[in-house]
């Protein structure tokens, strides 16, 4: 019973771990005396379309785990927006991008207090919560369209490819290098949180208050972050095509790899000539700040910046070359091994 070993393995990596093997065993038991009375009914074993009848009855993998997990909230305004079973993932995505978003801020603030730079708690609060309307707004829209295709079409999904369905590891940590398909979830996350940073970079470089907050009349970005806007771009749009082609196709691990390794590629490419252009932060208005303090202000906010940037550039050099011993891994498999681990 392959099938249903399948299927319990998918509904297992949803459940909490301290509830998964009660309920694993709970539920095995379920469908597996399901199939047994069908098999004495019908005197014979049951076909492979007969047990995926059976699975399909019992329902998506999602929506089961989702009815038995304790935590049960949801996101509701007059009516139910994202739902119990996609909750967990809208939670983590949207504190993914709330996380990138908040740090730019925070690192700002910081280094404008530190200087000696007048921040009142006010203008603090105002350009948190900004961020943080903007994130809550387009991630909350965007897991609601889904959660509502989810409810629409419950059977949309295919017994015999249920691993395709498992929770989605990397939003936890990296993924086996042994994965022979990549979760749908995943995919899909991967696209909202991809769209929504899309939208923030485009609302940051329109507007500059959401960088430098009330800083802005001092502050502004120096030409260089105009100069990588457009690879910038590409990175997430690389990752929104190659989640979408993975949402249709979860068995072209290949692609997902090599879209990550381009990804990791051009990104350091992207801090390589950050790092040379050594400014990043200018003054607004140079004539006229000279005489405050500002100076003192912008050479720490650029000293803080270019060891941010020696950071993300050794992350991603690890990064390069973890994908491309994956990538490399993944050639030297033959198909027809690789979509054999799968059956």
């Amino acid at each position: 019973m392959e099938l249903v070993a399948r299927y319990l393995e998918t509904v297992g990596s949803y459940l909490p771990a301290a509830q998964k093997d009660d309920i694993i065993k709970e539920l095995s038991e379920n469908i597996r005396s399901e199939i047994e009375d069908k098999e004495v009914e019908l005197g014979r074993p049951l076909t492979e379309a007969e047990q995926e009848a059976v699975l399909k009855q019992h329902g998506h993998p999602l929506l089961v785990a989702g009815r038995y997990r304790q935590d049960q909230r949801s996101v509701a305004f007059g009516r139910q927006w994202i739902g119990p079973v996609l909750f967990p993932f809208y939670i983590k995505v949207l504190s993914f991008n709330l996380g990138i978003s908040f740090s730019v801020t925070f690192i700002v603030f910081v280094v404008l207090f530190a200087a000696g730079q007048a921040i009142t708690f006010s203008d603090a609060v105002f350009a948190l919560s900004l961020q943080l309307i903007i994130q809550f707004a387009v991630v909350t829209v965007l897991f609601s369209l889904l959660d509502k295709h989810l409810a629409k079409f419950p059977d949309r999904w295919d017994p015999r490819k249920s691993r395709e369905l498992k929770y989605p590891k990397f939003i936890e940590a990296i993924p086996s290098m042994r994965t022979a398909w990549i979760p749908r979830l995943e995919s899909a996350s991967q696209m909202i949180a991809s769209a929504v940073f899309l939208a923030w970079l485009r609302a940051a470089q329109k507007s500059p208050h959401l960088i430098f907050g009330t800083a802005v009349g001092i502050f502004r970005l120096a030409p260089i972050w105009h100069q990588i806007y457009a690879p910038s771009v590409l990175i997430i749009l690389i990752a929104i095509v190659q989640g979408g082609i993975n949402l249709l196709r979860p068995d072209w691990v290949r692609l997902g790899t090599a879209a990550r390794l381009a990804m990791s590629s051009i990104t350091f490419v992207v801090v390589y000539f950050l790092i040379r252009a050594r400014e990043w932060v200018v003054l607004a208005n140079p004539n006229g700040n000279v005489a405050g303090n500002y100076p003192h202000v912008l050479e720490i906010i650029n000293q803080t910046v270019f060891y941010s940037l020696l950071f993300v550039g050794l992350i991603g050099i690890v990064q390069i070359l973890r994908e491309s011993w994956r990538l490399v891994r993944i050639l030297q498999t033959p198909r027809n091994v690789s979509r054999a681990s799968d059956r």
